[in-house]
């Protein structure tokens, strides 16, 4: 059941930038002949919705995790030099299930299930081959993404205090296995100029992150949709 569940969220998603672009693709006629966007010189706000495909990371000795597909939010800012250029800062947020195998030091090996949260902090160009209100890109990133794996590695530490409305509460935290790693990305699309304002740029990119103790860089497949609001 839960894993139909997973499927169904997952083609859900699909769904949405598959019609969305459509829906844009479908008045393309009409896009081309409204005046020119120019981009040049203007601040842009955008919020990216993103589906990231199932993914394996190889870890030391054989070990591994299966990603489960998910979807990811975020947001970000940009700066378009010119027609062509874009520069901008983002912020994106997931959360994915995964199964963990564990090589045992005898051969033997076991299975456990947990969820990963990441954010990433990206620093990203766009090229827009094109200055017109359809315009084909290429775009490239560097920046860090902060992974908590859910992984319990410390003993659990409570704090108590008295709070106006709730009285005497107690919290206990258990601190878990973190860290930075350094990631890229890059990824082809089409920007879509709807009006002086508002934008559509569906995509598909390439993401990797360089964890700490994986065998290589693991790359992920991420198909998004940014709504961007030209400031």
């Amino acid at each position: 059941m839960k894993q139909v569940l997973k499927s169904g969220a997952a083609c859900m998603v699909i769904g949405i930038l598959f019609f969305s672009v459509l829906a844009v693709a479908a008045d393309a006629q009409e896009f081309a002949s409204i005046r020119p966007s120019g981009r040049a010189g203007n601040f842009e706000f955008y919020l990216p919705l993103s589906y990231m495909a199932p993914a394996t990371v190889k870890g030391e000795g054989s070990s591994e995790a299966d990603f489960d597909a998910t979807v990811g939010f975020g947001f970000g800012y940009g700066y378009n030099f010119n027609d062509h250029f874009n520069l901008s800062g983002e912020f994106d947020w997931s959360s994915r299930n995964y199964e963990a195998t564990v090589v045992n030091t005898n051969g033997s090996t076991q299975k456990y299930n947990n969820t990963m949260y990441s954010s990433t902090f990206l620093l990203k160009g766009i090229y827009y081959l094109l200055s017109g209100n359809i315009a084909p890109f290429v775009s490239g990133g560097i920046g860090m993404t902060y992974i908590d794996t859910n992984i319990p590695n410390g003993p659990s530490s409570g704090t108590c205090w008295w709070d106006p409305w709730y009285g005497y509460v107690c919290n206990s935290y258990v601190p878990t296995k973190t860290e930075w790693d350094v990631s890229y990305s890059a990824g082809v699309g089409v920007r879509f100029d709807i009006n002086r304002s508002f934008s559509m740029q569906p995509s598909y990119n390439k993401t990797w992150v360089d964890f700490s103790k994986a065998s290589g860089i693991p790359d992920i497949d991420v198909w998004r949709l940014d709504f961007i609001f030209r400031l």
